[in-house]
């Protein structure tokens, strides 16, 4: 995200559901199907809909680092393992940025409704 924007905002995980339910700490596998970590959030674009990163939580010896990993590829949750596989090389992490609380702000209720009537508002 160098170069913030401040359009963007984050929404933890615990605030997702899917057909597994939430998807808070669910594993995120790799093409590779190694665990890449466990889903901590997203940071969207509320006016575009869109989602632009998914914050990936992994756990060292005796650190727990997270990082922005781009939603430029595709996602699918897996409803039998209750993982969600995502269209990227374990190898691809070693570039990504690291995510810093506070650095995007927390989605909000004017971003739900920026994001429901952006479109028409024009």
């Amino acid at each position: 995200m160098k170069g913030r924007d401040d359009k963007l905002c984050y929404l933890d995980a615990s605030k997702l559901v899917s057909s597994v339910g939430t998807l808070s700490h669910v594993d995120l596998r790799g093409t590779d199907d190694r665990v890449l970590g466990v889903l901590d959030g997203i940071v969207i674009d509320p006016t575009e809909r869109r989602l632009r990163y998914f914050v990936v939580e992994s756990t060292g010896w005796l650190r727990r680092k997270r990082f922005l990993l781009p939603a430029d590829g595709a996602a699918r949750v897996d409803n039998d393992l209750g993982e969600l596989r995502l269209e990227v090389d374990s190898e691809d992490l070693s570039g990504c940025e690291e995510f810093k609380t506070g650095s995007v702000r927390d989605f909000s209720d004017d971003d739900l409704i920026a994001g429901l009537f952006h479109s028409r508002v024009q």
